[in-house]
């Protein structure tokens, strides 16, 4: 004789809704929709490459930058176009300091806003990190591992994240942004075999990935690279041309261009300081 049907434990009725509070309320609007062009806003363009290639150089040369110098490097390169010294703001020392000139009227009518590097700011934030966020037991961490697997990528993360938003206004009011970075070589991860991949110098791991959100933000994402490489007679490789831009990946670097500026184009020439060739595709209404 089959067992008789089981009866099902009554479910526990479900929790209330919290309550509708002026702060949790939609608010009524009314919306129209426009054409979506971007018009009278920056752009958001990223350059990496290794040190000496030229990423200080090439940012001189844009619409009237001005520089956020997290490293000095800046001070000793004028703009190869007019042999004039670069604008920077002096007395950024803190991470803290970055946002506060970011969110200041300082870049008001200037054009474009240039972090050399982004590289360094991350070690700004991590430091800010540390300071802000408690290890176990409220501890001050030390290093990222002091706290906990993974957490602290999260937190630098996090951190990362709130100058993203601080861009964000520049970009509305009309102001290119210019992140230049150090590249480095790291793991992507697929559901086949993870490969490695050249990109900015910012942290990246499966658990929270600061270069990733970073790829994501920007427009436009530009590698410098040597055009082309020939292996000498003794069997070692080295540069035979000039520097390129290159503005399209493939499998084995991180690049990008959205819009039609540099649609076809993967390549742009860098062959020497003064070559603005990359800008007078972006901005063709002039520099």
């Amino acid at each position: 004789m089959p067992p008789a049907p089981r009866t099902p434990a009554p479910r526990a009725p479900a929790p209330p809704p919290p309550p509708v509070t002026a702060a949790t309320a939609v608010p009524k609007r009314s919306f129209t929709a426009v054409p979506w062009t971007g018009a009278n806003e920056g752009k958001k363009i990223l350059i990496y490459a290794p040190s000496g290639m030229g990423k200080t150089t090439l940012a001189a040369m844009a619409p009237d930058p001005v520089f956020v110098g997290i490293d000095d490097g800046g001070r000793l390169i004028p703009n190869p176009k007019t042999g004039q010294p670069v604008l920077h703001v002096p007395g950024i020392e803190t991470f803290l300091d970055v946002r506060a000139a970011l969110q200041s009227d300082v870049f008001d009518g200037h054009k474009s806003i240039v972090i050399d590097t982004v590289t360094e700011l991350q070690e700004l934030a991590l430091r800010f990190t540390y300071a802000s966020v408690p290890g176990p037991g409220g501890s001050t961490a030390r290093n990222i591992e002091d706290y906990g697997y993974s957490k602290g990528y999260r937190y630098l993360r996090d951190t990362m994240h709130l100058l993203l938003s601080d861009l964000d206004q520049q970009i509305r009011k009309g102001c290119n942004v210019i992140l230049l970075c150090q590249s480095a070589t790291m793991k992507e991860r697929t559901e086949g075999a993870d490969y490695l991949k050249d990109g900015p110098d910012l942290s990246h791991n499966g658990m929270g990935s600061v270069r990733s959100d970073y790829i994501a933000w920007c427009d436009h994402i530009f590698r410098i690279n040597w055009e082309t490489v020939a292996v000498t007679k003794d069997r070692k490789i080295a540069p035979t041309s000039g520097r390129v831009i290159q503005t399209q990946p493939d499998a084995s670097f991180h690049a990008k261009s959205r819009g039609t500026a540099l649609a076809g184009v993967p390549v742009v020439s860098f062959n020497e300081p003064a070559d603005d060739s990359i800008w007078r595709f972006l901005f063709p209404e002039g520099a």
